[in-house]
This record gives C-alpha cells, sequence and structure tokens, in this order.
C-alpha cells in the first residue's frame, strides 16, 4: 500500500492551501482500485479485449476430444493447458463475475458456461498468438515493458509505475509475471491483427438491403397457454420424493455464500489533532506576508488601433466625453473590458510602461496612447478597488482555521496509515482494536445485501454498504481490511471472522416450499404433455382451436400474435418469448414453448410471413440500416478469423479432464491434480 507522508517543509507550505481531498481520498482510491473489478480486472485491459473479441460460442468445430496424457485440458499448436491454469483462471473469473453479483456460487457460474468460456478463451488466445507470429508479426519486450508502466493499475502515489505495486497486484490476484505478459502479447497482436478486420467502415447498399427486407418483415400466427397450475397434483408425495426433488434442485432452494464480519469504525472523532499555536500563526503570516499586503485591482476599457495618428483621434474623442464604446466603433473598431487584475498581471497583457501610466491615473480618466507590441493603446479607468493591509491580528482566525483543518487532515492520514501498516504486518482485527482502543461489532451471518437469513429482525446501518461489499470481495477468512464508509471522514477495519458456504436450509425447515413447488414442477409435465399433443395435432391438419378444444378443459384460448419485426425489442423492451419464438419459424409450422419457472408451456403456430421485395426499398431506410450493420460485419469477420487460427495451429481438448474439473467446481467431485 503506497504510503502518504510529507516532509516537515511541504506540510509547511501546504498550511496555507485549502483542505483538500488528497491524502484520503488516494489511500482509499488506491484500496477501491486493488479490491475492485475495476481494478483488477477492466484495468488490464487484455482481459477486455481479448473476451470480447473472442467470446464466440460457435467456434468449435475444428476442436477434437481426447488424447492427451497427464494434467492438461488442452493442446493447443506446440502450447499445452493444464488444469491448474484452467482452474486458477476459472476462480479468477468467478471473482470479478461476483463482484457484479456479490450472491453467485462457484456451482451456479460453471453451470452457466463460465468454465466452457475461460477455456474457449484461453484457446482462442494461444492459437491466435501463434497464428499471428506465423504470418509475420512480432511483439518486443520492450513493447510488453512499456504496455505495463502504462496501466493504471500499476501506479504509484506519483501516478508513475511503482514496482511494489505491480508485484502486491499479481501476489493479490494469483497472476504470475509470466502470464501477465502472454496476455499483453496476446492483446497487442489481437491490435495489430484483429482490430483493423473489426472496424469494418462500411458494408454496399446492395449488401444490406437483404436486412432491409428482414427488418421490415411482418408475421402473423397464433398462440395458446396451457397453465401448469392447472394440473399440479394436491396430495402429499412424501419425504422420501421431496428429499429426491431438493437433490435434483438443489441450486433453486440455495441459500448464497454468508459472511460473518467483525468491524470497528473510526472517524476524524477518534484521532487526537495538535492545537494549533500562536508561533505557527505567526510564522504562516510572516512567510506569507504578500498575502496580508495592501493591494489595489483595476479594471480598464481598452482599444488597440495601427497607428499613431488614428489613436490620437480616439482618445481626444474620449476625453471631449465621447465613451470609449462609441469612438471604437465609429472607427471601425471595438473596445474590450479587462477583469480586476494588478499592475504586474496588467504589465502581463500590455507593457510595464502602459501599466504603470494606467495605474498612476485616477478612476475614469483615459491613458494614451502609449505603443505596445500590437500597436497604439488607449486605456480608460473604469474601476479601482482598494483592500487594506491586514495585520497579524485582523488575519489569525482565518489562518487558525485553515491550519486545523489541515492538521486534522494530516492526523487523520497518519491515523489511517498506523491501521493500514498493522494490517499490513498481519495484525488481527483484536490487536488492532485494542491498541487503538476501538470498539469490535460482529455481524450475524449475513448475504451481500446486508440481511441476515437466520434472524429476521436483524438490520444493518445503510452506511455500511460499502464494507459489506468489500468484505464478499475478500478470499478467506481472517484477513484484515479498510473500509471506507464516508470519503476522508469515517471508515472501518474489517475481517471476515467466518464464510458459510452457500447450501440448501434444512429439509424441514423448507418443506412446505418443496412441496408447493413439487406440485408445480408436476403440473408443468402435465402442460408439457398436453403442448406437444395440441402441436402434433397442428400439424397433422387440425386448426389450433380445433386441437385445444380436443385437448381438454383448463387450456388457455387461442390468440393472435404477430407484428413487424424492426418493431422488437423497440425502446429497449423485453421482446416477449412467444413472439422471440414466432420470427424464428417457418411459416406453417407449430412450436411448443416451455414457460419458466413451471408456470407453464405455450403453443405457437405460424400462419403467415409477408417480406418486401428489397430492391423495392427506398434507397434512404437501406443506408440506415447499412450503418449498423459494418461492426456486426467485422465481428463476423473477427469469428472466421479465431476460427482460421484454431484450425491453422490444431487443438485438442481432454473432454474427460475439463469434466473432472466441472465436476470438481461444483462440487460433485475430489480435487484434480
Amino acid at each position: 500500500m503506497p504510503r502518504h507522508r510529507a516532509s516537515k517543509a511541504a506540510r509547511n507550505r501546504a498550511l496555507l492551501r485549502p483542505a483538500r481531498k488528497t491524502a484520503c481520498s488516494m489511500i482509499t482510491a488506491i484500496r477501491a482500485m486493488f479490491s475492485s473489478t475495476i481494478g483488477k480486472f477492466l484495468a488490464l485491459a487484455f482481459v477486455v479485449l481479448v473476451g470480447v473479441a473472442f467470446a464466440l460460442s460457435d467456434v468449435t468445430g475444428n476442436s477434437t476430444f481426447g488424447g492427451i496424457g497427464g494434467a492438461n485440458v488442452a493442446k493447443v499448436g506446440g502450447e499445452e493447458i493444464g488444469v491448474g491454469e484452467l482452474r486458477d483462471r476459472v476462480r479468477q473469473a468467478y471473482d470479478q463475475a461476483r463482484r457484479n453479483q456479490p450472491g453467485l456460487t462457484m456451482a451456479a457460474f460453471v453451470e452457466n458456461g463460465g468454465l466452457d468460456q475461460v477455456l474457449g478463451q484461453l484457446i482462442d488466445g494461444l492459437a491466435f498468438d501463434q497464428y499471428a507470429t506465423e504470418l509475420g508479426f512480432g511483439v518486443s519486450k520492450r513493447l510488453i515493458d512499456g504496455r505495463i508502466a502504462d496501466l493504471p493499475a500499476f501506479a504509484g502515489v506519483s501516478g508513475k509505475f511503482d514496482q511494489t505495486v505491480f508485484e502486491n497486484f499479481l501476489r493479490q490476484n494469483g497472476i504470475s509475471e509470466a502470464q501477465l505478459r502472454r496476455d499483453l502479447r496476446q492483446q497487442i497482436l489481437l491490435e495489430q491483427l484483429a482490430a483493423p478486420i473489426a472496424q469494418m467502415p462500411r458494408i454496399a447498399p446492395a449488401l444490406a438491403e437483404p436486412y432491409a427486407a428482414l427488418l421490415l418483415e411482418q408475421r402473423r400466427g397464433q398462440a395458446t397457454f396451457i397453465p401448469a397450475s392447472a394440473f399440479a397434483p394436491k396430495g402429499d408425495p412424501g419425504d422420501a420424493a421431496l428429499r429426491r426433488f431438493l437433490t435434483q434442485n438443489a441450486a433453486k432452494f440455495t441459500v448464497p455464500e454468508r459472511r460473518v464480519i467483525q468491524y470497528a469504525m473510526f472517524d476524524r472523532a477518534s484521532v487526537p489533532v495538535p492545537a494549533v499555536t500562536d508561533a505557527e500563526i505567526a510564522r504562516v503570516y510572516k512567510d506569507n506576508a504578500a498575502q496580508y499586503a495592501a493591494t489595489e485591482t483595476r479594471r480598464f476599457a481598452q482599444v488597440i488601433l495601427p497607428d499613431q495618428a488614428a489613436a490620437n483621434r480616439l482618445a481626444a474623442k474620449v476625453r471631449s466625453g465621447a465613451s470609449l464604446a462609441s469612438a471604437a466603433a465609429e472607427a471601425g473598431l471595438s473596445a474590450s473590458t479587462t477583469g480586476d487584475l494588478g499592475q504586474s498581471a496588467y504589465a502581463a497583457t500590455t507593457s510595464a510602461a502602459v501599466a504603470r501610466a494606467a495605474f498612476a491615473a485616477k478612476r475614469g480618466e483615459v491613458v494614451g496612447p502609449l505603443q505596445t507590441g500590437l500597436g497604439w493603446t488607449v486605456v480608460r479607468v473604469e474601476d479601482v478597488t482598494t483592500r487594506p493591509a491586514r495585520s497579524l491580528a485582523d488575519a489569525s482566525a482565518e489562518i487558525r482555521a485553515e491550519l486545523a483543518s489541515n492538521k486534522a487532515n494530516e492526523a487523520i492520514v497518519d491515523y489511517y496509515n498506523a491501521i493500514q501498516d498493522a494490517v499490513n504486518s498481519g495484525a488481527s482485527i483484536e490487536e488492532i482494536a485494542t491498541d487503538r482502543k476501538l470498539q469490535i461489532v460482529e455481524t450475524p451471518a449475513i448475504l451481500p445485501n446486508g440481511r441476515a437469513p437466520g434472524q429476521p429482525g436483524f438490520t444493518l446501518a445503510a452506511d455500511l454498504a460499502p464494507l459489506v461489499a468489500q468484505a464478499f470481495q475478500v478470499g478467506g477468512e481472517g484477513e484484515g481490511q479498510i473500509a471506507t464508509i464516508v470519503e476522508n471522514e469515517k471508515f472501518a477495519v474489517f475481517a471476515v471472522k467466518s464464510i458459510i458456504a452457500a447450501a440448501p436450509p434444512p429439509f424441514a425447515q423448507i418443506r412446505g416450499e418443496l412441496l408447493s413447488e413439487w406440485r408445480f414442477a408436476e403440473g408443468q409435465k402435465v402442460a408439457r404433455d398436453k403442448a406437444r399433443a395440441i402441436a402434433r395435432a397442428v400439424e397433422g391438419g387440425k386448426s389450433l382451436n380445433e386441437a385445444v378444444a380436443a385437448a381438454g378443459p383448463n387450456i388457455g384460448n387461442v390468440q393472435a400474435i404477430g407484428g413487424r419485426r424492426a418493431e422488437l425489442g423497440a425502446n429497449g423492451e423485453r421482446v416477449p418469448p412467444e413472439l422471440a419464438l414466432l420470427f424464428s419459424m417457418a411459416e406453417g409450422s407449430v412450436k411448443t414453448l416451455e414457460i419458466p419457472g413451471n408456470r407453464g408451456w405455450m403453443v405457437i403456430a405460424l400462419d403467415e410471413v409477408r417480406r418486401p421485395d428489397p430492391k423495392a426499398i427506398e434507397p434512404e431506410r437501406v443506408a440506415a440500416i447499412a450503418r449498423p450493420l459494418a461492426p456486426a460485419f467485422g465481428n463476423e469477420l473477427l469469428e472466421q478469423l479465431a476460427a482460421e487460427a484454431r484450425r491453422r495451429v490444431g487443438v485438442t481438448i481432454n473432454k474427460g479432464l475439463v469434466d473432472q474439473l466441472r465436476r470438481e467446481l461444483t462440487g460433485t467431485a475430489p480435487v484434480a491434480e
């Protein structure tokens, strides 16, 4: 952690500057950077760029499975990806995702494709690296050094690269320097080769016409809904069946990870501040004597003319009673007015001679013409403001307040640094609290939102939200941290006392909820079978209305659905699932659609598709559609490039080992080595 300590001389020079959010904000900003998603990942541009460019869900056709010995999950050309590296990368990606979704479990992350996405990114990165090298592209060590030095995540207090910060970052995030350099190399190669491809400037109108016709397409169909609730059984299947249902649906009933947090607050009121002495006030007054001396500022109206004769005529008119502005206008010029300036400031804009003459004149007098580097200047004194000298007694209250504010700022910085030093040296929160006479508070087992499932009446103070958020980013138990509660004002030193892993509650506690969900799940099966029977009947020649009538009671009415494709998702609105399906179907077909949450099933029939002739669409509309299509074409070319890189270097995946790691991460198998 970079420290913020000023020398005595520097502190004395800063005594009269207004209190600023410097030290504490810098301290907390750096700590936040090291504990935030942005600091750990987004500040490393290569993670984002590689992740975006190679988030390819369909480019897998060139991979083969099996045939790898040892503990390597994949071989990419001449490079191998070990199971340990993949495990670490998945955990890093999970930690990043959990910062946005604190309640996310590793099992849910893996089940939703996290493992496959990370493996795909590693494979694509290595394949692209080797392919780009084969094409003659290269990256020097010096270029990578420069990129590392430019990353904000590695900057110290000075704003420049700091080796200690760099090493701490790698250690805290479990990243080796070799891994970082490899990823940066891949990013730079991507910038050299892939970025120009992705930035496709425009596409031809003829290429955009079919897409324009697609957007203007209109579809008309019918839909019916079969609710699961109407077919849910009323009986109780018994504990054994409900326990099996819980095992099959454990994720749905799992309570997210909870943590017990110990914390101790400290703020400015906790920190003793040395009193301001009369000697300090006198020293500041003496060191800044010019600031308290008598001052005079003036505001001028002035005109600059090209020759002395014209300047003499204008000055005479003004001295005869004409305004400077009107006299200047008659000469085809305009007068300008300065702000309130001291003599030296005015001399900097004109000349020393003009400034001396202007400050010797009285209010309302005309000065000049006087020659300057720009021509001949005529000046009128518009206003004179004088401020008398301030004695030590007059300035003492102001100086005392500024000194007190700066001392308070310095005191909280020193206090913060002392606690940070203790944290860095491994002191426990109990030791720190005892040494600083702080009171420790312990929460119950709480969720990331501050609620305690085991204590419904527990309420966490709203201002402690930053502490809880940071506590759920800590990797393990017992490690001391400092959280900012109010910027530059209030802080908390804390530690996670214990972590309760995500798991379903005891069976007896949720039996009623399980029974309700089981009934809906059973009703969902009946609704599915009825939906499929209706679809088969429509495929056999019946109308949707006839098929619904034959399926029995408790089924919704047949309703008309449809619209224009361009209207889907208008204004950012969610596209209803039945419309999304309707616009992906073949004309005359019928499909079934499951409604999530065991709510039921739908049957969708597409009756008519009307698509305009691409050649008949107005050119202006085609041009408007062509513009946003260019980035999409660029991304498609990138996908083709990534697929070609995989094909060229060759990719082999050990599917068995990947599945073993998947089971390990989801808690259904022992750790693989």
